[in-house]
């Protein structure tokens, strides 16, 4: 029989025991926190975004020739969700995102857990592995309280977001112990820090809107969605979808601005327009009446304070021209960018161990006998399920091959 050790009881180091284990294999997990599924249990606010119906290689770091694609395919959602209701984990679709039917995160870590136990798997928790050695076809994994002989090892410890959590590098040690290469690592699906006035006055406003990234003058992305205003900055999933793209700019001292169309509802060509025919109704009235009925009211102060048009009135046809090219101000308002809130805070690493050294079975392609899973490899995604899904799919690979 062979003998597997999984390194790290996340999503995918869970997902590799449990597909080894049905394969034959005597498998030993080894977690370093008193709990698996640490981190897990913190994704999608506790309520587990575990996969998305639209699986795709534009929503990853990767290529659509990239093996990585391969292997994404190859577990469909539809998959994943027979696997967790194999389990007894009923799911539910909303916007696209799968989530278990109780809400609850713990209710899929709990459903991971049973499932190793019921299949013989070996889960050693507090149990922190210093380093790994491979002599002939053996590797030896070395604890604190011991030292044990398997035949294979299937690295799956995440990377270095939420590092309270047990993920904080120390998986790309073992990694560089074998020769890997890991690129340069940066928070993702982050926060981002901004240097502008008054944003105190702000905090806490949440307002859907459309976010996009410039980089040295250059737009690279952008997303619509649920902005959050905050005292450091911006929050909010699309400010998380440009923080995959602006986390390592920021930190090489790049010019990074994020700008954001307040008013998205209405076309900037439509502003004019607009503006001219709700002053045949609202003529006499305050900017701040009239942008109230376009945006938070906290936000309708903010620009007007920045712009100290505070005492406006739309008396005229010069006031609504002092109106429009607000509001067109409003449609691409900017952000200067200085800096992100850091591991701690983010979701998922960008960077990692290079793909290029890790072959279409998940094999280190410089070690035989030694796997990759999950979030330590240079792989990451948007918010939406697509990191757990690739978590699940690099587990299952690792698993299987690792069994054979």
């Amino acid at each position: 029989m062979i003998k597997i050790a999984v390194i790290g009881a996340g999503p995918a180091g869970m997902m590799a025991a449990i597909t080894a284990a049905k394969a034959g294999a005597k498998v030993t997990v080894f977690e370093r926190n008193d709990i698996a599924g640490k981190k897990l249990l913190l994704t999608g606010n506790g309520k587990c975004n575990f996969t998305n119906v639209d699986i795709h290689a534009d929503y990853y770091s990767f290529q659509e020739d990239s093996f990585a694609d391969d292997i994404l395919n190859e577990l469909t959602y539809r998959d994943v969700c027979d696997v967790f209701m194999e389990m007894g984990v009923l799911s539910v679709e909303r916007k696209g995102g799968l989530y278990p039917f109780t809400g609850q995160a713990k209710t899929v870590v709990n459903a991971l857990v049973r499932a190793m136990e019921r299949l013989g798997v070996t889960l050693l928790t507090g149990s922190c592995v210093n380093s790994i050695t491979k002599q002939n076809n053996c590797f030896m994994v070395h604890t604190d309280k011991e030292n044990t002989e398997f035949d294979r090892v299937i690295l799956a410890c995440g990377g270095k977001a939420a590092p309270k959590t047990g993920s904080d590098g120390f998986g790309y040690r073992l990694a560089r112990g074998f020769g890997h290469t890991v690129s340069r690592t940066y928070p993702a699906l982050v926060q981002l820090i901004a240097d502008n006035p008054n944003l105190k006055n702000v905090a806490g406003v949440r307002c859907y809107a459309n976010a996009s990234a410039w980089i040295n003058g250059e737009k690279v992305v952008s997303d619509y969605g649920e902005l959050q205003l905050t005292e450091y900055g911006l929050s909010g999933i699309p400010v998380f979808h440009l923080s995959r793209y602006l986390s390592k700019a920021v930190e090489e001292k790049e010019n990074c601005i994020v700008k954001v169309d307040f008013v998205p509802q209405i076309r900037s060509d439509a502003l004019e327009g607009y503006v001219l025919e709700q002053q045949k109704v609202l003529s006499g009235c305050s900017f701040k009446a009239f942008l109230e009925g376009m945006v938070h009211d906290k936000l309708a102060d903010y620009f007007l304070k920045i712009k100290k048009q505070e005492s406006a009135f739309l008396s005229s046809e010069e006031d609504a021209r002092k109106l429009i090219c607000l509001l067109k101000e409003m449609k691409a308002w900017e952000f200067v960018i200085t800096g992100h809130k850091g591991f701690e805070n983010a979701q998922v690493t960008k960077g990692g161990v290079l793909l290029d050294e890790i072959d279409e079975n998940m094999q280190s392609k410089l070690t035989q006998g030694l796997y990759f899973a999950g979030e330590m490899v240079d792989v990451d995604a948007e918010c939406g399920g697509y990191n757990l899904h690739w978590a699940w799919a690099s587990g299952k690979k690792a698993g299987e091959e690792a069994a054979k």
